[in-house]
This record gives C-alpha cells, structure tokens and sequence, in this order.
C-alpha cells in the first residue's frame, strides 16, 4: 500500500509530513477523544497523526512511499472506545448520568460523569454491569446514513452536533447503546473481554472523572498485579488477604522504630554537643562548630550548641544550614555563594541554608576569610 508524500519538513519534534489527501489512511489522534494511528511511512515511524501532518522520526523522500498502519494499536483502541461506549451507556440508562468527557490515552481512558455525588456502590454495579454485557457477547451494528436520514434516528444516547454534516456514521450496542461515532469499535461485545475500573476523582464541575481499562490492558493489569501480589505475600511470609494486615503492622513498626530513633539520635546530639562546645575552634574571638553527620544527628544538634555563644554549620548529604547570634549569616551565605558558583543558598540574619558540593576544609576557610574581615 502506497501513499504520495508531497512535502517533508524537520521539526523539533521529527519530521512533519504532507499527504496528496490530508491523512490519507491514518486516523488522527484525539479525534473524537480517541488515539490516533500509528506505524511505517517509507523507512520512518509515525509518532503522531494530526489534522492535515503525519508527524514522523526520519525524513521521507517526496513521491509514492510504501506505508503500515499497526492493526494490533487499532484493536486495543477499538476494544477501549467501544468499553467507553458501554460504560457511558450503562451509567445514562441506568443511573441517569451524562458523559460531559472522553480522553484516551496510552495507558488508560477517562470518562467524565456529571454527578460528584456517585457512590461506591453505584460504582461496583456499573463494572459488574459492563462485564455481565460483555460475556453476553451482543454483536454490533455499524452503519452509514445520509444526514437527512440520521436526524430522523431516535434514542440517541446524544445528539448529533450540529457542525456534523454529510453522511453519518453510527455504531450500536443493541438495546444497550446508539450513538453516532467515526472511531474505531469491536464487532462483538464479547471482544472486550474484560472491564475495569481503576479509580475516580472528584473534578471541577461537580463531575466524577473515572479511569478504564480494557481488554488486554486489563488482562495485563491484572497479570502485573497477580505478581505484585505473589511477591507481597512471599516479602510478608503471608496470604494474600492477610497483605494488609501485614503491611499496616509494618508500617506500625517502622513508625515505632523511628520514634526510638529519634529519642536516641535527640540524646546522643546532646552528648556529642557539649564535646563539639568543649573542642570548639575560635578565629578573633569568634568561637564556631562545623560538623557534618547524618540527617537525624544534625536536626537534633542545634538544640545543644548555644546560638548567642557559637557559630554553628552543620551539614549532611551537599545540605547545610548555619546558625549563630555572634555574625550575620544573610552576610556571611552572601559572600560563600559568590565565591562558589556550585553553591546555592541564602537566609536571615541568624539562620540560613545552602546546598553543594562543598568540603569542611574549604567550609571552615571560607568562615575564617569572613572573621577576618570582622
């Protein structure tokens, strides 16, 4: 299969390409809230379809050039368009809520409900729903009127927009659905194979935005978190069911431990303060500690070491902070930011902090070049 390439451009993002005829064969993404296609022009992939441009990774010689659509890209996004439809369907008819929003993406489809109030349980009756049509395996219609015939149909899920001209095209879920739509669809309902429903939140409107998947995606989804699970159990020695119960008893440990942590980390910070006092450096009467530890030891740290008697840097992973009532430190983080263009930082009058690559040899004569001046 062949198309015409008129004219080829470099682009930021590839290569932009001319059609004789628009798109040609590909559908364009986000029509109609659907994925666009993808595949080959000539020896280059198509990385997006737009309204008149393919948009591609190589440059394509102008003329006739070979093209592929990938078919299986197209299944998934019918069997994901047609779920949407479904769903829709579903929660109008039997829920009286109206789908305000569509948006496929690769990983998931949004559909947005115009209620904020849905509850949990309406939410578990439209997956199970969905599935239970689904098994029943009803075979689409899929049909082509002329415009003057189309507005004659009734029962339509939503009206035919105006802008809309020409011959329609209209797919249905027989007793389930009617609506009028260009995008891809499944012969059968029994090809979506599986519906589920990810998560929701509430959105500006007073809407419910739901996340979807179908088919394989679900398929998948499940596999994936089938061995999510078989790991959990083997990390917790359990059950599936007990994975819960074992992960909040974790979290309840770790929270104790970090509790313990903290008291012995605020003691020792105590302890190791009156030595870092005792063995405190001085330069023109200006007595100071620099000390770089781990994270917990350097935030208990200033408790112990007076501010109104010592200057103080302390420092863990390129992360420092100073503190002292004896210098300005807004000054002092002033001139070490400008004589190290790798750090960054600044503060007040008695604190501060700063970030970088800095070791406490240079550290301690950068402070001793600012006493200095004092």
């Amino acid at each position: 299969m062949k198309v015409e390439i008129l004219n080829c451009e470099k682009i930021k993002e590839g290569y932009i390409i001319k059609l004789n005829d628009g798109n040609g064969p590909f559908y364009i993404d986000g029509k109609g809230g659907q994925l666009g296609d993808r595949g080959t022009l000539g020896e280059s992939n198509v990385l997006e379809v737009k309204d008149g441009s393919i948009i591609t990774d190589k440059e394509v010689p102008l003329g006739e050039q070979e093209y592929t659509i990938d078919m299986e890209r197209r299944k998934d996004i019918a069997c994901q368009h047609t779920a949407q439809h479904l769903f829709s369907a579903l929660a109008y008819n039997d829920y009286q809520l109206n789908t305000v929003g569509f948006r496929m993406a690769e990983e998931y489809t949004t559909v947005d409900l115009d209620s904020n109030t849905i509850s949990e349980e309406t939410i578990t009756e439209l997956e199970n729903k969905a599935n239970e049509i689904i098994r029943k395996a009803i075979e689409l219609k899929i049909y082509t009127l002329n415009h003057e015939e189309a507005l004659k149909i009734e029962g339509l899920r939503k009206a035919i927009k105006d802008k809309v001209t020409g011959d329609v095209r209209f797919v249905e879920i027989p007793e389930i659905d009617l609506g009028a739509c260009a995008g891809f669809h499944v012969e059968n309902t029994k090809d979506i194979k599986l519906f589920k429903i990810l998560s929701h939140e509430k959105i500006k409107g007073n809407y419910t935005r739901f996340f979807f998947i179908a088919g394989d995606r679900a398929i998948k989804d499940y596999a994936f978190k089938h061995e999510l699970s078989k790991e959990l159990c083997h990390i917790f020695s359990c059950k599936d069911y007990e994975i819960l119960t074992m992960l909040n008893k974790s979290l309840e440990e770790k929270k104790k431990t970090e509790t313990e942590m903290k008291m012995i980390a605020s003691e020792f910070a105590e302890l190791l303060g009156e030595k870092l006092m005792r063995e405190a450096e001085e330069i023109n009467g200006y007595k100071f500690v620099i000390y770089t530890g781990d994270k917990v030891t350097v935030q208990y740290l200033p408790r112990y070491i007076a501010p109104e008697d010592y200057i103080l840097i302390t420092g863990s992973e390129d992360s420092y902070s100073i503190i002292s009532n004896k210098i300005n430190c807004k000054e002092f983080l002033k001139e070490l930011t400008s004589f190290n263009a790798n750090i960054k930082g600044g503060g007040n009058q008695i604190k501060g902090n700063f970030k970088g690559k800095i070791s406490k040899e240079e550290l301690k004569k950068q402070l001793e070049t600012f006493l200095n001046k004092l």
